[in-house]
């Protein structure tokens, strides 16, 4: 597992522009606020540990199969 990064407005501002999304003034800043709060409160570890394709390498195959449609 990766330690956790430091988020900051420019760093979201800038991976949601290499999508094409724009944001708001001063939204960047109030996700980077969230985003680190639930990192420093060890949520995000929490959420990712519940996910079946983290837990073993064929999972998320598994998972993406199950998503699809007939």
């Amino acid at each position: 597992m990766t330690p956790a990064k430091q988020w900051s407005g420019e760093a979201i501002e800038a991976a949601l522009a290499a999508q094409g999304i724009t944001l708001a003034p001063g939204r960047a800043e109030k996700l980077a606020r969230a985003q680190q709060a639930l990192l420093d409160a060890g949520a995000g570890d929490a959420l990712r540990a519940a996910l079946e394709f983290d837990a073993e390498p064929l999972g998320f195959a598994f998972a993406m199969k199950r998503c699809k449609t007939a």
